[in-house]
């Protein structure tokens, strides 16, 4: 499958996950009831009813207020024969961020640093602790510190985006973002940490503003 016929084919299925979601959001809530630490996360497998398509749902309350509107986080899981391939649906534009075996290799290496842990648990512990992402158009020197990562083409919609644990550059198409590689602000040399500043301390604003609590 392609990434656009990856994405038709997911957003058709999300109708079907509406009823499988409002239970998840049940059972979460009685979960959350039975504790006192926050944020409170929660991970759902669950498959689409007709085509049968893997989905992990993810239900984040960042406070008890949160117990009747949750941060919910929708993925479908593909698995081919390079390995697993996840896409994220951002359901409120019909956007949808792919990311592929490639890039969780460099998120265990370079983040979590975690060699049991098997590669589905890898993906839902990620998405547990990465609420959403702020992306800008690479400059040169951002693009520059791409290239010194990854083989990159020269006329390719590339960006860079800031998340909890590091910065991840991707290349877009249309409104399909396809995350390439994560890295770590060590490894990061010091003439290069200026250029990604501004987009940390937007990130952390924009935190703080969209769901109340510092990273």
């Amino acid at each position: 499958m392609t990434f656009t016929e990856i994405h038709n084919e997911l957003y058709n299925d999300l109708p079907t996950l509406t009823n499988k979601i409002l239970y998840c959001q049940k059972e979460f809530r009685r979960k959350l009831l039975k504790t006192s630490r926050y944020p409170f996360v929660y991970t759902y497998d669950c498959y689409s009813r007709i085509k049968k398509n893997h989905f992990i749902l993810t239900f984040v309350a960042l406070k008890r207020g949160n117990m009747n509107n949750p941060l919910i986080g929708v993925c479908g899981i593909y698995t081919r024969a390079e390995g697993i391939y996840v896409a994220h649906l951002a359901t409120g534009n019909n956007a949808i961020t792919i990311y592929p075996p490639h890039f969780f290799k460099r998120y265990r290496e370079r983040i979590s640093k975690d060699f049991l842990i098997s590669c589905s648990d890898m993906i839902k512990h990620y998405f547990t602790v990465h609420r959403g992402f702020m992306y800008i158009i690479l400059t040169k020197e951002m693009k520059a510190v791409y290239r010194s990562l990854e083989k990159i083409e020269d006329d390719s919609d590339c960006f860079v985006c800031v998340t909890t644990d590091g910065y991840c550059f991707g290349e877009r198409q249309g409104n399909i973002f396809i995350m390439k590689t994560i890295v770590s602000d060590d490894m990061l040399f010091e003439s290069q940490k200026e250029a990604f500043g501004n987009l940390r301390d937007d990130f952390i604003k924009k935190h703080k503003e969209l769901y109340g609590i510092n990273i």
